[in-house]
């Protein structure tokens, strides 16, 4: 014993057990001998594992390599050690699945609408385009002057299996400005076109609201404005970030990524409750990463408790919640991470006919926001979890599962005769899973397995098999 230096150790089985031995270990001892030694403590015999240690009240933990070896000595010299045993992970699924991702320009049908996203000069050229063109026509012939709109009825709007988007189709509709039935709405409709000009030529944001105030009584409410805002952004073929319109974002994300927002620079490893994604993502630029892919997550409250647990720091990750329905920012915001970083998206989110609604909309895209398709939706995205299947394969308590409603069933078959999921056999097969068994789960559910099921074993388990649909 005098001849040989032993440190005190937690050795805290992350993955597997879940058991905490408290232990000592010989000082200064090799990474192999490190391993065997764990090995030997936890029987761990076939099962591949990874070690990341830490102070005994760390928050954060870094993963034990050669290079960093003589850092655990380190800390071993100030005060107990922590060595957390996580399962390893081939990530080369993964990679395999960024190999296969499509990306750039997408091949739309002749048909179809499509904007474009621009600077803010663009964009007042074709408003002042169109405003010329349209005092012309009136000057012309005041009986036939119309704004011809797109429509965005659901006549117009449909699901195209090449491109896997909700696309908008090239029907419009005449606004004329002498006829009674459509008067009022062009008066509201140049109301709009001032007010974006104006904040295009003094270069700033609006958000929706304060657009709406600008004259309440002209818009009456601001389902008409926010209206407005949507087709005069299909009338100029531009997203509504290129009209420097904005709407409040929920968004938040964390993990490996670094970015400029306004000229500040963000690390995104930093902190616990993640970064709030910005409305205005013309100020983001320099995206950066070394992430293997970005999860994309349904409820804050388990994004909170991944980002609690550095989960990107054992799996190189980003984290990205929209706290239920997506809004427009994070949408794109994880459209661009995809496009710039070339990194695949996987999502996260209840086994139930609600989940999957919004796995559709990062997916293919909205009815409402068919027109931005090609901005917003990411349709190589995949489905990892919480899959109906799982319930089964991971034994998820009865005590934790829901009993399926009426809405849910109706909700279900009306997902069966969409064609996205027609084309989608996998899918199909899901939503069959949970209509059969008449049961659905939250995420949260696999807490009932126990607290670290979620991050020790379900996600490192379904990635290493590559179990996304």
């Amino acid at each position: 014993m005098s001849e040989k230096q032993l440190i005190h150790v937690t050795i805290e089985d992350y993955s597997f057990t879940h058991c905490v031995l408290q232990s000592q270990m010989e000082k200064d001892g090799s990474i192999n001998a490190i391993k065997n030694f764990v090995k030997t403590k936890l029987g761990l015999k076939r099962q591949p594992f990874i070690l990341f240690f830490g102070p005994k009240k760390a928050k954060r933990y870094q993963e034990l390599t050669k290079n960093n070896l003589n850092s655990l000595w380190e800390v071993a010299n100030k005060e107990p050690v922590v060595l957390q045993v996580r399962r390893k992970v081939d990530l080369s699924k993964v990679r395999e699945l960024r190999k296969m991702m499509t990306t750039g320009d997408v091949d739309l049908p002749v048909s179809v609408l499509k904007v474009d996203n621009v600077i803010p000069d663009e964009t007042r050229k074709r408003l002042q385009t169109v405003a010329r063109d349209f005092l012309e026509e009136i000057a012309k012939d005041p009986k036939a002057a119309a704004f011809r709109i797109p429509a965005r009825s659901s006549e117009n709007v449909g699901y195209d299996d090449n491109s896997k988007m909700v696309l908008l189709g090239s029907h419009v509709v005449d606004r004329q400005f002498r006829h009674l039935s459509s008067v009022k709405s062009v008066v509201q409709l140049t109301g709009i076109m001032r007010y974006v000009n104006e904040i295009l030529e003094t270069e700033k944001h609006a958000t929706k609201r304060h657009l709406f105030y600008r004259d309440v009584n002209l818009f009456e409410n601001q389902r008409v404005s926010d209206g407005l805002i949507e087709d005069l952004g299909a009338l100029l073929r531009v997203s509504r970030n290129s009209m420097n319109v904005i709407a409040s974002a929920k968004g938040k994300v964390i993990g490996r990524m670094s970015f400029t927002e306004g000229g500040d620079k963000i690390d995104c490893t930093q902190g616990l409750g993640g970064h709030a994604i910005t409305p205005m993502l013309d100020q983001v630029e320099n995206l950066e990463s070394d992430a293997e892919f970005v999860l994309v997550i349904e409820k804050d409250a388990v994004f909170q408790d991944l980002a609690e647990d550095k989960f990107f720091n054992y799996l190189p990750c980003v984290l990205i919640t929209a706290s239920g329905q997506p809004d427009m920012a994070t949408r794109m915001f994880i459209k661009r991470v995809h496009e710039e970083l070339e990194i695949p998206i996987l999502g996260f989110l209840d086994a139930d006919p609600y989940g999957l609604d919004i796995l559709r909309v990062y997916s293919i895209g909205s009815k409402a926001l068919s027109f931005e398709s090609v901005e917003l939706a990411v349709p190589d995205i995949r489905w990892l979890g919480l899959l109906p299947s799982d319930i089964e394969e991971y034994q998820i308590p009865k005590a934790v599962l829901i009993k399926m409603t009426e809405n849910d069933m109706k909700r279900a078959d009306d997902l069966l005769n969409e064609d996205f999921v027609k084309s989608r056999p996998e899918w199909e097969k899901q939503i069959r899973i949970m209509m059969d068994t008449g049961k659905k789960a939250e995420i949260q559910a696999l807490a009932g397995k126990n607290w670290r099921f979620m991050t020790g074993t379900y996600l490192p388990s379904k990635i290493d098999a590559a179990d996304w649909v």
